[in-house]
Formats: C-alpha cells, sequence, structure tokens
C-alpha cells in the first residue's frame, strides 16, 4: 500500500517539529517554578495515559492481537524523548541538539540495511544540506564544550534509538495512531524516571507552597498543550512516509527552536543562526518536494 506524498502526508510532521522545537518553553517555565526535578516531570508524561485510557477499552481486542513490535516501538519512542529531555535539562543545548540530529544519518542507513531503501542523490543533499546548517549553528559552542559528558551521550543515544525505532519496529506496529501513542505513553514516565536516575542527576528544584499551583498548572500546559498533541502528530507524520524522509523532516525543529528562542526569549539570532536555519529549511524543501513512498 502506497503512501501518500506531498504537503499532506508531511503536514503532521511539520507540525510536530513546531511543537518539538519550542517545548522549551513549558520546560522553562518549570524550572522558573521550582520544579525542574524529575518527578514533576515525569508526571508530565504521564498524564496522557490518564487522558487516553478510557478510550482504551475499545481498542482491547486490537491491542491484544498487536505484535511485539507494538509494545517495542512505544520503548524506543519512550527511551528516544526520555533522553532528549534529560540531555537537554543536564547539559550543553548545542551538543545535544546537534548528536540526536545525527539521527537523519542514522535513519537512512537503517533503511538501507533493513529495508532495502535506495539512498537518492536527493536525500543525500538533504541530508548534507541540513548537517551543514547544524555546524553553521552550533559549531561555535561546540568548540569550547566540554567533551564526553553525559548529556552528549544522551543526545547521540536519543538520535540512534528514534531511528531504530522509526525503521525496525514502527513499520509493524499497526495503522492505528492510538494504539502507538498509547503504547509510548504506557512506557514514557517509568522510562524517563530511569533516565533520570543515571550518574549526574540533577537535584529538584526547591518547592514553595506558592509555587505550587504555578507548577501544576505548566505540567498541565506542558502535557496537553505540547507533549501529547506532538507524540500524536509524529506518530501520524511517521506512519505517513518512509522513515528517511520523515528524519530529514524533523530537522526544521532545530530552525523553529532557533526563531522561537530569539522571538520569545530574546535570545541572539546572529549570521550563523540564520544560515543555518535556512540551510536546514532547504533540507525540508527538497524533501517536501520528493515524492513520498511507503515502506515494505
Amino acid at each position: 500500500m502506497a503512501r501518500r506524498g506531498g504537503l499532506a502526508a508531511s503536514g503532521p510532521i511539520l507540525a510536530a517539529a513546531l511543537l518539538w522545537g519550542t517545548l522549551w518553553v513549558p520546560l522553562r517555565a518549570l524550572d522558573a517554578a521550582g520544579a525542574g526535578g524529575a518527578l514533576f516531570t515525569a508526571c508530565g508524561f504521564l498524564l496522557p495515559l490518564a487522558v487516553l485510557a478510557p478510550f482504551a477499552p475499545r481498542r482491547w481486542p486490537a491491542l491484544r492481537r498487536a505484535s511485539a513490535a507494538l509494545p517495542a516501538a512505544g520503548v524506543g519512542l519512550a527511551l528516544s524523548i526520555s533522553l532528549y529531555c534529560e540531555g537537554l535539562l543536564r547539559g550543553s543545548v548545542a551538543r545535544v541538539v546537534l548528536l540526536f540530529y545525527l539521527m537523519p544519518v542514522w535513519t537512512t542507513l537503517f533503511a538501507r540495511l533493513h529495508l532495502a531503501q535506495p539512498i537518492t542523490p536527493r536525500r543525500l543533499a538533504a541530508i548534507a544540506l541540513g548537517l551543514a546548517g547544524l555546524a553553521a549553528v552550533y559549531g561555535p559552542a561546540l568548540a569550547g564544550a566540554r567533551p564526553g559528558v553525559a548529556s552528549d551521550w544522551m543526545g547521540l543515544a536519543a538520535g540512534l534509538a528514534w531511528a531504530a525505532t522509526l525503521v525496525f519496529f514502527l513499520p509493524a506496529a499497526g495503522e492505528a495512531p492510538f494504539d502507538r501513542v498509547l503504547a509510548q505513553f504506557g512506557f514514557l514516565a517509568p522510562v524517563y524516571l530511569l533516565v533520570s536516575a543515571l550518574p549526574g542527576a540533577r537535584e529538584a528544584g526547591a518547592l514553595g507552597a506558592p509555587d505550587l499551583p504555578v507548577a501544576l498548572a505548566w505540567v498541565l500546559i506542558f502535557s496537553l498543550c505540547w507533549l501529547l498533541p506532538a507524540v500524536w502528530l509524529t506518530v501520524v507524520g511517521a506512519s505517513r512516509l518512509e522513515p528517511g524522509r520523515a528524519a530529514v523532516l524533523f530537522m526544521l525543529e532545530v530552525a523553529v527552536a532557533l526563531v522561537s528562542a530569539a522571538l520569545l526569549a530574546g535570545e541572539p539570532l546572529g549570521a550563523s543562526e540564520g544560515l543555518g536555519a535556512a540551510l536546514i529549511a532547504g533540507a525540508g524543501a527538497l524533501e517536501l518536494a520528493a515524492p513520498g513512498t511507503r515502506p515494505p
């Protein structure tokens, strides 16, 4: 069965990139409220499961018949998101994002090995543009950062986990987006708590009684306005596109993060950042211009 190509099929991925690229907004607000500890973040990961649970019984027969690929996909995506978020909170955002967004390279290689998908000149050009954009944005920051810290490995492992899930598990995990999303949120909170307990864990911020309502409000906003729709759109988009194309389109998240931080947080957007955002947008435009196909 052929997947749809063009903007209609790519739209969910582009919308997800917009949400992932602005994820720093609720996370920064949680930190400002003194709720930067792992338990509050885990609550944000757990809340969508409570929203989805009432609809699960009608899907129970299909869930019982699901192959082992469904829980494997849930664990893989949960691990990727957990590593990525914890890496961003622990270390250099520049290094973590750069290492995570080597993900299109891993996805393309995995798809070639596992699905026998060709690596086209257009795909190679898109990957090259995206990586050049990342280098333009983060090159100066990387030069002065301390190598080999835990957050670096978290960023790299998050990208590998995401790529492996896209290629090895999601194609066999069934077509129903609800089942895939439910499987992911079923594992996300416990997986995140395990990841947050790795050596070098952050200390929880002091949370006073006056801060609690604000912190809880931002947990709700983070969970229901950002996380749940971002995951849903990601799963729907990944089911419509072949893995390599989806991975390249996700690189637009970097441009979204740069522009949103400049507009909303007053962070500098200089020539290197502008060049990087343009190159990354060019990578996405190359993919949007190509017909999408469904992996076997």
